[in-house]
């Protein structure tokens, strides 16, 4: 007979402009996947710095999009 026990606690949302840390026996109690699932970003990371040019912003932009991919 094979049990499995599912733990509901809660995972603390990422706060935008905030540290966030969890510890790590949280998150095998939550389950990789799972903490995964819910602090992952979804949206690209594109913003505008003043002090670069449109072409530096452009680029920017393709190296984090890059990074986002996992090609960085």
């Amino acid at each position: 007979m094979e049990t499995t026990k599912k733990i509901e606690d809660e995972i603390p949302p990422m706060r935008r402009g905030q540290l966030n840390s969890y510890k790590p026996e949280d998150i095998r109690r939550w389950g990789v996947e799972r903490f995964l699932e819910a602090t992952a970003v979804r949206e690209p990371f594109n913003r505008v710095f003043p002090e670069f040019t449109e072409e530096e912003n452009r680029r920017m932009d393709e190296l984090l999009a890059e990074g986002d991919r996992g090609a960085v």
